[in-house]
């Protein structure tokens, strides 16, 4: 079975913005002094990663279904 797009399937455009935050997350949190999983992230942290997501999200979506 093939990949599918992600932005192009979702029907809950938060869960997409939480997912894409998570992973931007966790590809640098290693070996910081903040090295905890997503969803044990400071608040402040979990908010700025969750901005980056929503501008990435808005970025790709052009037109697809994520709303």
């Amino acid at each position: 079975m093939g990949s599918r797009c992600h932005l192009c399937t979702a029907n809950d455009r938060d869960a997409v913005i939480d997912r894409v935050a998570g992973a931007m997350w966790e590809s640098r949190r290693h070996g910081t002094l903040d090295d905890r999983p997503w969803p044990e992230a400071f608040p402040y942290w979990r908010q700025t990663y969750i901005e980056l997501a929503t501008a990435a999200v808005d970025a790709l979506d052009q037109g697809h279904a994520v709303r």
